[in-house]
């Protein structure tokens, strides 16, 4: 090859520069069109598709071609290059032909040409060059056998003199560092018109045949020296020089041409037998973690004889450290990138070195989201330094960073309650992260478009009060430091948060913060009434299982006392942290009911519904669904996915949105909120309904804006509060809008509306005597109770001013229960709002059998001076 090459020197170059001759031709199929620069032209089942290939794109089993036109008076001195893909193992049923040059447009019928071949019958497929002429084909050269047997992406390039000699040769993973397999003689043809691509296939592969980077013309050749693109160190007293070609056997295995600053000595230098480009050193002396090297290289030729006359690469050797946990930390998230704020349109998360004086090479390292890991690249990544890692894909979209890495697989992270991993190359966890829209603390950034930072990094452990939104205007801070970056020592406290119960025997411990694992195993656990503890398993970050030695028994409250547990800081839990829970028992209607409801939120609000635990039992939501009546149906169950306890008498909160609904009422009790979807709530009517894990209706609430007090003009941000949680849901004087002076909601505790209805024995009772229904929460209602020793009275209640003028009726021909209340809330008949003075509550009832009775109250209207 080196005499054939330097036989056309002379007439093909000047120095360092090509002179092309006529009949060039190149398409790389980028542009996406086979009409234009250049024309391609026969079956129309092919198409240049969006890897910038030109692909087989057939459904059925069948023979096609493609050609496109050049004149090549003469084929002396020219050169074929193309890359050639076949995604199966070819046979005689499944095969390509590349027509290097045919004097006829229709490549299956007769003509005079060149083409090779890329399958055959036999097992061991090779490459093959043949002469055609008519329908006769003569072998000219063939390369190494089973080249071809399976599938392959590899690069051809084929070579011709001006007497008739050919060359072949092959890259076998598609580069440019082409070595020659088979050559031959043949003069048959001289010229030509055409060059195109043939494929034979069955139904199965008609889409699995892909060519590119075709290039017709003068062979070019090659006059530079080859270039040192990489020294890659395998240990300390071996490293690989490669080169950007293949390079001469004898000057690359002369251990002259190689020396090293600070010196070491090269003992040995081979040159690889498949990767020519490659030449192994090995180290008379080893070299030293944390030096940089200067390798200088000369005299070493390429196949050409262009000889290197002194070239000079830089490397740094250092043994990486064997990471702890969080010594590299996950550092900055972005998991939910739209809409844009100032970053590109792309999930990333940042890596922190957190160590100031450990290096680590993260090749082999994993970072995954519960799924499939995807592998990290070699990276050195220096103490103090940052790296963003994203899809390969994606790199291109950030052109500003340096320190970025790509990987294949990179997962999709969910925008809320991902359990991040960081892996190394052991699979030891070196750092996780269970992120959550709450961690944000902004209910706007966390709609998307701004990054999750680590506040410090240093921080031995990772939770919710080390995590802010970013406050970078572009949105986020990849791979420099946060924009609320800061060292904050830990000096409080852990505490105790909750106790579930998973089962009679199993409990699961939450705490305020991440924890110190070995503290969770050894810490003591002391229940009331006495069960005794067993094994200890720690549960993600802040939580721990505990194993009971007695089963818990149904009906009993118990209570939990939790000693010598520490965050990760090593702060001790604070004395009293105590918290109570129970066996779960079945629930059942009436357990629970519906207490307070937001169905038409602020601008950008969301709604909640707060549910109300009025039985003796400890109730648990698995399983409960909140769903809608829809065409007057129950419609749109959604599956509350949470194993919070309801001890008896306590609140809990469903929201889509705890973070919106936390900031929009500060007062709220977060520590009863479950976040949750729900169902679509009409902003003005609508229906609420609870159904137990059977499907069966809990409760139902049938809500409308009449609901609110009248003198409420826009009842958007308030929240519709129950009055008392004993009374029935379906009686609209037991609703009422929560007081101004409460925040317009009660969210996760008692209601500002609250009141008890007293109990009267076959009389009536009024709470309270002087009211003031002014919704500043503070006896807002007059509740008017009633109770009778039979059932079956009637009743009629009207509320009459000082005068004995009928201003309310608030009952009319009621069958009314042995007990029961009905309050006011000082709006008349009239629709306005009563006067300041006394008033008469009148009850009268009668019964079938004649008997009639009559109760009458006095009772204060006040308003606010």
């Amino acid at each position: 090859m080196p005499n054939l090459y330097r036989t056309l020197l002379a007439t093909l170059f000047t120095f360092g520069s090509v002179v092309l001759l006529s009949g060039q031709f190149t398409d790389d199929f980028n542009d996406g069109d086979l009409t234009n620069g250049p024309v391609w032209a026969g079956s129309t089942v092919f198409i240049a598709n969006a890897s910038g290939q030109l692909q087989l794109n057939d459904v059925v089993a069948a023979s096609s071609y493609l050609q496109s036109d050049l004149a090549m008076p003469s084929l002396d001195n020219m050169e074929w290059r193309i890359k050639v893909k076949q995604s199966f193992s070819p046979s005689s049923s499944n095969y390509g032909r590349v027509y290097l040059v045919s004097d006829q447009i229709d490549l299956f019928g007769p003509l005079n040409g060149y083409y090779l071949q890329f399958g055959e019958a036999l097992a061991n497929d090779a490459i093959e060059l043949f002469a055609q002429t008519g329908m006769v084909s003569t072998s000219v050269c063939r390369g190494v056998d089973m080249q071809i047997a399976n599938a392959f992406d590899l690069a051809v390039k084929v070579l011709r003199d001006g007497t008739g000699q050919w060359q072949l040769l092959v890259d076998p993973i598609g580069g440019t560092n082409y070595v020659l397999q088979a050559s031959g003689a043949n003069v048959d043809h001289t010229s030509g018109s055409n060059l195109g691509v043939q494929c034979v296939y069955t139904a199965g592969n008609a889409n699995k045949f892909f060519y590119d980077d075709v290039y017709v013309g003068p062979i070019v050749v090659d006059n530079a020296p080859p270039g040192i693109t990489a020294v890659e160190i395998l240990d300390a007293t071996h490293i690989d020089v490669v080169f950007d070609e293949p390079v001469e056997l004898a000057t690359a295995n002369t251990v002259g041409n190689y020396s090293l600053l600070p010196a070491i000595t090269v003992g040995t230098a081979i040159r690889n037998g498949v990767q020519l480009a490659r030449v192994h050193l090995t180290l008379a002396t080893g070299l030293v973690s944390g030096t940089d090297y200067t390798l200088t290289v000369q005299n070493v030729e390429d196949l050409l004889g262009n000889a290197i006359t002194s070239a000079q690469f830089a490397f740094n050797y250092f043994v990486p450290a064997a990471p702890e946990f969080r010594n590299v930390v996950i550092n900055e998230i972005m998991a939910d990138q739209s809409p844009v704020v100032g970053l590109p349109e792309v999930e990333f998360v940042e890596l922190y070195n957190a160590t100031t004086d450990r290096t680590f090479d993260l090749a082999g390292w994993t970072f995954s989201d519960g799924g499939t890991p995807a592998v990290l690249p070699t990276y050195t990544l220096l103490p103090g330094e940052y790296v963003v890692v994203m899809a390969t894909a994606s790199l291109p979209l950030f052109p500003s960073i340096a320190n970025k890495i790509g990987v294949s697989g990179f997962p999709s992270m969910n925008n809320d309650g991902d359990p991040l991993i960081l892996k190394d190359n052991l699979a030891t966890t070196i750092d996780a992260v269970t992120y959550a829209l709450s961690w944000y603390q902004d209910p706007v950034k966390a709609d998307g478009g701004w990054t999750l930072e680590q506040i410090d990094p240093t921080s031995p452990c990772s939770g919710a009060s080390n995590w802010r939104a970013s406050n970078a205007p572009a949105g986020g801070t990849p791979g420099s430091v946060n924009s609320i970056y800061a060292i904050v020592p830990d000096t409080q406290a852990p505490t105790l948060l909750s106790v579930q119960v998973l089962n009679d025997l199993t409990l699961e411990v939450t705490f305020s913060e991440a924890m110190d694992v070995g503290s969770l195993i050894g810490a003591n656990y002391f229940i009331t009434p006495t069960i005794a503890t067993g094994d200890v398993f720690p549960n993600g970050t802040n939580g721990a299982n505990v194993q009971l030695l007695q089963p818990l028994e149904v009906g009993t409250v118990y209570t939990l006392v939790v000693e010598d547990a520490s965050d990760c800081p090593g702060n001790l839990i604070a004395g009293g942290n105590t918290a109570q829970f129970a066996l779960p028992e079945p629930v059942e209607a009436g357990d629970v009911v519906i207490n307070e409801v937001l169905y038409d939120p602020y601008i950008n609000g969301v709604d909640f519904v707060e549910l109300y635990n009025r039985s003796q039992k400890t109730l648990s939501l698995a399983g409960w669904k909140m769903a809608n009546v829809t065409n007057g149906a129950i419609a749109s169950p959604v599956l509350i996915n949470s194993a919070m306890l309801m001890l008896p008498g306590t609140y809990v909160v469903i929201t889509s949105d705890a973070v919106n609904i936390s900031s929009l009422y500060p007062q709220s009790r977060t520590e009863r909120f479950v976040q949750n979807a729900l169902p679509s709530y009409n902003n003005d009517e609508g229906s609420v309904v609870l159904q137990g894990p059977d499907g069966s209706t809990l409760d139902r609430f049938d809500y409308n804006d009449d609901l609110h007090f009248t003198l409420v003009n826009n009842p958007e941000g308030y929240s519709l509060e129950r009055v008392d949680p004993d009374r029935v849901t379906d009686d609209n004087t037991n609703w009422q809008t929560a007081a101004d002076i409460a925040g317009k909601a009660t969210p996760g505790f008692v209601n500002s509306q609250y009141s008890k209805t007293n109990n009267a024995s076959g009389d009536m009772t009024i709470e309270p005597a002087i009211f003031s229904p002014d919704n500043d929460g503070f006896q807002d209602l007059l509740t008017v109770g009633y109770r009778f020793q039979e059932p079956g009275f009637v009743g009629n209640m009207i509320v009459y001013d000082i005068v004995g003028r009928e201003v309310k009726k608030l009952m009319e021909n009621q069958l009314l229960g042995t007990e029961g209340a009905i309050s006011w809330n000082g709006i008349m008949d009239s629709g306005s709002l009563g006067r300041i003075g006394p008033y008469i509550v009148v009850l009268e009832v009668y019964d079938l059998a004649g008997n009639v009775d009559k109760f009458k109250k006095t009772v204060t209207l006040a308003h606010r001076l």
